[in-house]
Order: structure tokens, then sequence, then C-alpha cells
């Protein structure tokens, strides 16, 4: 079952499947991010600067 590699809370598939980095880790969730910064969160937490 896939989880958020910040938070450790479950999420779906789906959303491992469109959020995750390439080597499958999830940075930000709905549960520990707002929606709208999702991608925002997870390039600070996984320290990708470029855009």
């Amino acid at each position: 079952m896939p989880a958020c590699a910040t938070c450790d809370h479950h999420i779906s598939e789906r959303f491992h499947r469109v959020f995750s980095d390439p080597t499958g880790n999830v940075y930000a969730c709905p549960n520990c991010s707002p929606n709208a910064g999702i991608g925002e969160a997870t390039r600070t937490r996984r320290g990708d600067s470029s855009e």
C-alpha cells in the first residue's frame, strides 16, 4: 500500500501514480499539504529547486 514519505499517511494508487517521483516516493499528500500546494511541497521536500 503506498504511503506519503513525509507523514506516512496512506495514499491511493492513483495519487501515487500521478505524484510519485521516479523512485516511487511521494513527498506531499492531501493529509500533510494543502491540495493547491502539493506540487510545490513535493519539489521543496525532495530538494528540487528547478521548476
